[in-house]
């Protein structure tokens, strides 16, 4: 890092600093680098820069918006890092001309002389103005109470380097453009540390290169926003632990009333605290359950705190309830068949529910506190049926139908039984084409043409397995066996699918 203090300054870290700070500055590179300041009286003083000079208008050289046509020429020619100029002097025609050659052009509202003054011992110290640059950032950030207010502080000092906060694979917070590849950038990392964790979080920014110290130099403004991070970090995570507690809390509590009253399930008088949580109950309420592909018990609070951050992203006022293997969440509105809203949130989400592995179940519109809990259940069935679909699938209940019941079977112990009634069938080699191939003629009505056609095969090939599946016991043609072999059937062909194997071990 002591390597640093000696490069020279760049246009752009002065800009972030006073005097510059408070100025009106178009730049038009602010990696440029400064290497020296010039007050320039006369144009003659101008001629005899050389490039990479910061150059302050005074006097002669800043009479009127001719002067700094002239200037801001030379310049382009002296190849000069930039022209710095009084507000008087200035207008519309003189930006637009900077633009056009491609000059930074910096307005100022004070004394020429002595900005010139505090620039040039900001160029002559570099270090030194680097650790006022710190400073002013530091109080910046100590100001910040939430982790999207740390990260906005960074970008908007950083501009150009996009800054992002990601934990796993998701962004929390920043700009997701830190995590793209792109030539001549260079991804660069700082991991932030949680009480008691190896590493919550890291911090993830694109630098442009080339330029070693643009990389360093941002790495140090990382680091310095790292205790703000960790202490918005906390401070969130206990503010979120509180509240899901008491959504979870205030959720089971709502379930209850449907049980409890003997009217209809529009007519459940919403209880007044709903309205304290921010929930809306009374109107048409569509339910979401989100769903891991592979469910293993009650997920861990730390899932529970990212998927919340995502799913609310955009839609704070909606809910996120922990319910058994997944969450619930529910938009409420007076248009029953109004989804905007809802399908712009599964759209935001899509990225979130792929990386969690999560598939997604939705209800249908149903009225009050009892149509809530009944939406709940479908989007449960549907959530169920969605996995079959992968990570980041969605299934609507209403594209469901009965075919909910088949998600609730219990494929694994069912696919189990087959070891042990079907035991020649389990130990061919063949085994999974031949399931797949009754099944197929068994959800056809016994149809052998629509079943060629939904297993992309010919005819024959699908008699010539049948018949081989006879022959290994699986005589699904028999009344009395016909419901129980197409659900074995079933089950064996979810659970190879699903785990891609072709045999399900007995426990």
């Amino acid at each position: 890092m002591r390597r640093t203090s000696t490069l020279s300054i760049t246009l752009g870290e002065l800009a972030r600093i006073q005097p510059l700070a408070g100025a009106e500055s178009h730049l038009a590179d602010p990696s440029r680098k400064v290497e020296q300041v010039v007050l320039a009286e006369t144009f003659d003083r101008l001629r005899r820069c050389t490039p990479h000079v910061l150059v302050v208008l005074h006097d002669e050289a800043a009479t009127g918006g001719w002067s700094l046509a002239a200037a801001l020429h030379l310049a382009w020619e002296r190849n000069l890092s930039a022209v710095v100029v009084s507000r008087t002097v200035a207008g519309g025609a003189s930006v637009a001309l900077a633009e056009r050659l491609h000059m930074s052009l910096i307005v100022i509202d004070d004394d020429p002389i002595d900005i010139a003054l505090q620039l040039a011992g900001q160029v002559s110290a570099p270090a030194a103005a680097r650790a006022l640059r710190q400073a002013r950032l530091a109080e910046q950030l100590a100001e910040q109470t939430g982790i999207r207010g740390v990260l906005g502080v960074l970008n908007r000092e950083l501009q150009h380097v996009p800054v992002a906060l990601v934990v796993g694979g998701v962004v929390v917070a920043g700009q997701s453009a830190a995590l793209t590849d792109r030539p001549q950038v260079r991804q660069l990392e700082v991991e932030v540390h949680a009480p008691g964790e190896r590493s919550a979080a890291r911090l993830i920014a694109a630098v442009p290169l080339p330029g070693p110290a643009a990389v360093d130099q941002v790495e140090s403004l990382l680091r310095l926003a790292r205790p703000s991070l960790q202490a918005a970090w906390a401070q969130s995570r206990l503010d979120t632990a509180t509240r899901a507690a008491h959504e979870q809390a205030a959720f089971g509590l709502l379930r209850r009333l449907p049980q409890a009253s003997s009217g209809e399930a529009a007519e459940i008088e919403v209880p007044a605290w709903t309205s304290e949580l921010g929930w809306q109950v009374g109107e048409a309420n569509r339910a979401v359950w989100l769903a891991p592909l592979r469910p293993s018990g009650e997920p861990p609070a730390e899932i529970t705190y990212l998927i919340r951050a995502s799913w609310q992203r955009g839609h704070s006022t909606w809910p996120l309830v922990a319910e058994g293997d997944g969450w619930i969440s529910w938009h409420s509105g007076t248009d029953p068949d109004d989804v905007t809203a809802l399908r712009r949130a599964l759209a935001g989400f899509r990225d979130s529910a792929v990386a969690h592995r999560l598939a997604i179940g939705i209800g249908r519109a149903h009225p009050g506190v009892g149509g809530l809990m009944r939406s709940v259940a479908e989007a449960r069935l549907a959530a169920h049926v969605a996995r079959e679909g992968g990570p980041g699938a969605v299934q609507w209940f209403d594209q469901v139908g009965a075919n909910a019941a088949l998600a609730w079977l219990p494929t694994t112990e069912i696919a189990q039984v087959a070891d042990l009634c079907l035991e020649d069938l389990m130990a061919a080699k063949d085994r999974a084409a031949l399931v797949q191939t009754v099944l197929a003629v068994l959800d056809s009505g016994g149809s052998l043409s629509q079943a060629s056609q939904r297993l992309g095969v010919h005819r024959n090939t699908v008699l010539a397995r049948l018949a081989r599946a006879r022959q290994l016991g699986l005589t699904y043609e028999e009344p009395g066996q016909r419901l129980a072999l197409h659900v074995l059937c079933y089950a064996l062909t979810s659970l190879w699918s699903e785990t891609g194997t072709e045999h399900a071990q007995p426990a």
